[in-house]
């Protein structure tokens, strides 16, 4: 039974790359260049939308690999009211559709995350499309009320 769920795992996650390979070029992003090197994922690529980059990984999960679609917003700078940006986030992520805001360190993301399984095309395209439109609708605007610098600081 165990090689029999490790098979569906690999049958599944050659499907899901295929989709999101082919969902990227339907938006203008094909392979090999939208791949990127990430150590904690089994698979990356990345989807430039205005001044937000957005990052797509297919991440290990115990009961199934998951498609996670993540766009750092903006990067915190000292002058950045974090209490009021925060509570802003959270007002906005009751009107968001599918996705949330985050914080990880000093960094704003949108993020969602769904599982593999019984995954189409049309999902596909609609995570990308939805994280990307948000993470771009936003940036500015947030950058400009709250301070900050959009997207990730220069590393």
């Amino acid at each position: 039974m165990q090689s029999l769920f490790a098979n569906q795992r690999e049958t599944n996650l050659a499907s899901t790359i295929s989709l999101v390979e082919a969902a990227l070029a339907e938006m203008g992003h094909p392979t090999p260049g939208s791949r990127i090197e990430d150590r904690t994922a089994l698979h990356a690529w990345q989807i430039p939308k205005g001044s937000a980059l957005t990052k797509v990984t297919l991440v290990n999960r115990a009961e199934f690999t998951h498609l996670r679609v993540c766009a750092i917003v903006m990067t915190l700078d000292g002058r950045v009211d974090r209490p009021a940006l925060h509570a802003h986030l959270l007002e906005l992520n009751a009107a968001l559709c599918g996705a949330a805001f985050a914080t990880d360190g000093d960094q704003v993301l949108l993020v969602s995350e769904r599982s593999t399984l019984d995954l189409d095309r049309s999902e596909v395209l609609e995570l990308f499309r939805r994280v990307t439109a948000y993470a771009d609708d936003h940036d500015d605007v947030l950058v400009a009320r709250f301070g900050g610098t959009l997207g990730a600081a220069p590393a």
